[in-house]
Formats: structure tokens, C-alpha cells, sequence
């Protein structure tokens, strides 16, 4: 299957927009709602949108294609460890509430 480059660019705006939105909620919630504001999932969606945005980056200008694989490879690796800290977490916090 063949996606063009400017429809995968097009995918890249909009996945930073929802993201960038999502975040500004999460964040105006939890300023409402007197929680802490950072925490490993704001973490989590920083580190992703850093990683789009480089992406983005890479489309207007050109960056070499050994740093573009080490900037992102290495950013999805931190993604990637920071969603099994997060899981690992919640399976810790269930446990503890199933133990009371």
C-alpha cells in the first residue's frame, strides 16, 4: 500500500492538532479540578509531541536521515517505556484497591 508523502505530512498536522488539544483540555481539567498538573502521562504526550513535531519539522526541512532515525527512534523508545510505566502503575493501583 502506498501513502504519498503529502498525504502522510497532511496526517502529521492533524495528529499534532488532536494532540496539542487534548493536552490543553487534560491540562484546563486538571487545573479545575485541583490535580497535579504533571504527571507521567503529560510526560508521555510531551515526548510524542516532540516527536511529531520533529516530523513535521523533516517536511520543510531537510534533515539528515541518520539524525531524523536517531531523534525519533530514540523519542518512540521513551514513549514506548513511558506507556509500560503508566500500565504498570494502573495494574499497581488496582491491585492495592483489590487488597482492601
Amino acid at each position: 500500500m502506498y501513502f504519498s508523502p503529502t498525504f502522510l505530512q497532511n496526517s502529521l498536522y492533524i495528529v499534532a492538532a488532536i494532540l496539542i488539544i487534548f493536552m490543553i483540555a487534560v491540562i484546563v481539567y486538571k487545573l479545575k479540578h485541583n490535580i497535579k498538573i504533571w504527571d507521567r502521562s503529560l510526560t508521555l504526550a510531551i515526548i510524542v509531541l516532540i516527536n511529531t513535531l520533529y516530523s513535521i519539522l523533516g517536511g520543510f526541512i531537510d534533515l539528515p536521515y541518520e539524525l531524523s532515525s536517531v531523534v525519533t527512534g530514540g523519542l518512540s523508545l521513551v514513549a514506548f517505556g513511558y506507556i509500560v510505566v503508566i500500565i504498570w502503575d494502573l495494574h499497581k493501583q488496582r491491585k492495592t484497591i483489590n487488597n482492601k
